[in-house]
Order: structure tokens, then sequence, then C-alpha cells
């Protein structure tokens, strides 16, 4: 029996416990009213709620709620209640556009003077800095689509059950539920910026082909003309410099995919990916010396020339590596600081030197085992390793940095990045038990809307 044919059904049976001396003029303002109470709701919980209300406050239902005959025809009608608002079409969004000349095929273009603002029906805000060009490609129930032409965007997304926005930006996307974000596209050089204010967010693109999460307080930068991805502390980042360029090193940037696998049994590595202070050494760190690997020490009353965490910083990841060469790479390795090694790490990783990326997060795992770096070696080279495309070989990594630090700051991309594996390697049904632990662990994480995916019927 097939939906309309159960409805249909359902109202024979509502209509034979309703005797036939009942007004029929009442009968059909009270069933307007109803139609109205059901439709007039903005969603169907609501909708369901008046219409329970109404029922319920109905003279026919205090009336003859209590004949044996009406019981079952008022639960019918409940019933039917019920279904007709379970089955009622969500109502897609709506928006109206302010300060843009013209909204035609819903292509919005702020003026250089001034900002366009877009205004959901749900809330939803989205702000179009000066110069900046987007269009709406799609809106439903859930939210939109969007599609950002170059300039800056910022959107607050309201927070509702089964939201679901996304802004693509060039070969990118960001995956959106509830948040407050401002996202930028240059067109010239290929460069998109994703500062993260609240929530969380998720960015794919061809540097990023199984999606980064981002959480609040972070920034992404892509560049594709250098083919590297950086994601830092919003606040380091623009402490550091506020343009692009200049955005510090970052513990979850996307990783060159031409390494080979390695798992934890042989050599690890690791990097936490924190800005430090100038002059500071890493936890554990021995102080440099000329025989470090680091050359010799600058003359008396010479500048200081910037250390490589500096240059990394400041984007100048390929004169890090080739001073790294030019000391010699294997003494750098085994007798550099853990300045040094995290730098070195960072740089080759941005640069896309998986081979040396992973050389250096050895090294530091070898190293410096006890320190937090040392720790966060081991889910830096699962990532590394995943990103590459050996996700099983992965797992035992993340296995391996959950183990050691199970409350660390890479935790919950970890456990989240293992689902992930596990899916794509066992199937879903291996991946249900750590999306149950994921959602337990951090119920508003950036990978909760997989999480609760893999645990749909």
């Amino acid at each position: 029996m097939n939906e309309a044919e159960k409805l249909s059904r359902l109202a024979d049976l509502v209509r034979s416990g309703v005797p036939a001396d009942v007004d029929a003029a009442h009968d059909a303002a009270e069933r307007a009213r109803f139609v109205e109470a059901v439709s007039r709701g903005a969603g169907r919980a609501g909708a369901l709620g008046r219409a329970g209300a109404w029922l319920r406050a109905s003279p026919l239902w205090s009336a003859l709620s209590g004949r044996p005959r009406w019981s079952f025809a008022l639960a019918g009608a409940a019933a039917l209640a019920l279904a007709l608002v379970a089955l009622w079409p969500a109502r897609p969004l709506d928006y109206a556009v302010e300060g843009a000349p013209s909204t035609a095929g819903r292509y919005i273009a702020a003026t250089a003077g001034g900002e366009a603002r877009l205004r959901f029906t749900d809330g939803t805000s989205v702000a179009l800095s000066p110069g900046s060009a987007m269009r709406v490609v799609d809106v439903d129930a859930a939210g939109a689509r969007m599609l950002l032409e170059d300039g800056r965007a910022s959107l607050r997304v309201t927070r509702r059950p089964k939201a679901r926005w996304s802004v693509e930006a060039g070969p990118f996307a960001v995956l959106v539920t509830g948040t407050a974000f401002d996202v930028s596209w240059s067109r010239g050089d290929g460069t998109l910026r994703v500062d993260l204010h609240e929530g969380s967010v998720t960015v794919r693109g061809p540097l990023a082909p199984d999606g980064l999460p981002l959480r609040a307080g972070q920034r992404l930068v892509a560049r594709m003309s250098e083919g590297d991805v950086q994601i830092s502390s919003g606040d380091a980042a623009s402490a550091a410099d506020p343009a692009p360029k200049a955005l510090p090193p970052a513990g979850t940037a996307a990783q060159p995919r031409e390494e080979k696998t390695i798992g934890p049994g042989g050599a690890g590595g690791g990097d936490a990916g924190a800005v430090r202070p100038e002059g500071s050494r890493a936890e554990g760190a021995p102080a440099s010396s000329p025989t470090d690997g680091a050359g010799p020490a600058a003359p008396a009353g010479a500048a200081a020339a910037p250390s490589w965490a500096q240059r990394v910083a400041a984007g100048d990841f390929r004169a890090v590596l080739a001073e790294a060469e030019q000391r010699g790479l294997g003494g750098v390795l085994e007798r550099g600081s853990l300045d040094d090694l995290v730098a070195l790490g960072d740089a080759a990783r941005y640069a896309r030197r998986g081979d040396v990326a992973q050389r250096a997060l050895s090294a530091t795992r070898k190293r410096f085992p006890g320190t937090s770096q040392g720790k966060a070696a081991a889910f830096l080279l699962g990532r590394l390793i995943h990103d590459g495309g050996s996700p099983e070989a992965a797992v035992a990594w993340y296995d391996t940095y959950l183990a050691e630090s199970p409350g660390g700051p890479f935790a919950a991309e970890a456990l989240g990045r293992k689902m992930m594996a596990v899916e794509r390697t066992a199937g879903r049904a291996a991946a249900r038990p750590i999306a149950e632990l994921y959602l337990k662990r951090h119920p508003r994480g950036a990978h909760e809307p997989v999480a609760r995916d893999l645990l749909t019927p």
C-alpha cells in the first residue's frame, strides 16, 4: 500500500466514526481552520504543535471526547493531522538583497563604494565587501549553495537541525552547518582564505580532497599557484602579518601526496604546529650550537639572521629547505634543535617536499619522543600518509597519537580522520563504532556531520 492509499484509508476510517447529523457548514469551517493551522506553520514540528493544540481546544473535542463512538474519530483526526504534517513539503528559504544595484539571475555584485548584504528567512546573513561578486546557485529548505566569484564575504549562518550551506570559491568549497566566518577568493592568483570565528566548517578542494576541518579561531590560506594549504590560529596569524602571504606555520595543513608509507613501527616524527615567541626554544630542545647542524654563530654585534621558524612564518619555505641542504640535511636531522626540526618539517610540507617532511617528522619523534611535538608527530605522520593515499596505514598512526595524547590538540581530528579512513578501507559498518565514540567525545566537532551520517540507517 503506497502513501496515497494509506492516507485515503485513514480518511475513510475517520469518516466512518463521524455521524451523519453533523452540521455541514460547521464541519467545513472547522476543516478550513485545521488546514490553515497546518499550512501557516513555519516548520513541520511547529505546525503539528499548532494543529494538536487546535484539536484539543476545539468545541468538538470537549463535547465528544467522552463519547465512545467519537473517541476513534478524534484519534483518527489526530493521526491524519500527523500524517499531513509529516508529508507536508518543507518550504524553501527566501532571501532579500540590500545594497546591490541588480540581482538578475541571482547574481549579486557589491559596488566599489559599499557592501551588499543578503538576508535569508532563517536569519542567516551574508555581507559582500565592496567590489565583491557572488551568485546564489541554489536555495532549498536546508540552506543555500553560493558561488563567490571574486572578493570577500562574511557569513553568519543560523544553526538549525539538518542545515546545509556551502560557499564555492574557485575549485574550493566551504561546507557549513551553523557558524560565522569570512571567506575571500582572488581569481588573479588563485588564493583562498577562510577565517573562522564561530562553529566549524570543512574546506574541500584539489589541495584537500578529503576535506580540512576548521575550528573557531583558525585561519586557512590555500594558494593554488604554490600548491600549498596553511592552517593557523587567527590571532597568531594576524600578529605575524595580516597579509595571507605572511601566514605563520600551521599545525593542521594539507599534506603532499607523493610521500612513502611508513607505520608507527618505524621512525616517526611530529610538530605541534604552534608559533613560539622569538628567541624561545621548543620543549625539550637543547640550545643550538655551531655543531648542531645550524651553521656558524653570527659575529658579535651583527644582526641575528631570521630563524627558520621566522622564515616559515614569512612564507619563505624554499629558502629554509635550501639552507638545510646547504648545511647538510643529515646533520640537521641528527643534531639540529627541535625548533629547527619543526620549522624544517613545516617548510617541507608547505613546499610539497614530502620526502623531507617525512624525514623531519620522523627525526622529531625519534629524538624528542617525550615532548608535545614528539607526541603530535604521530598524528602529523598519519595525516601525511592518509593524504598521500594510504588511509589504512594512517589508522595506526592515529591510534598511536590518541593513545599518547588522548586530550591533545589534534584528538578530535585524529579520531575523525580515523573514522573516515576506516569507512573507506573497511566499510560503513566498521566505522560506526568510531562514529559513536566521536559523537560522545566531540559532539560539536568538525566531523560531526560525517559521524551522524554513518549512524543513519
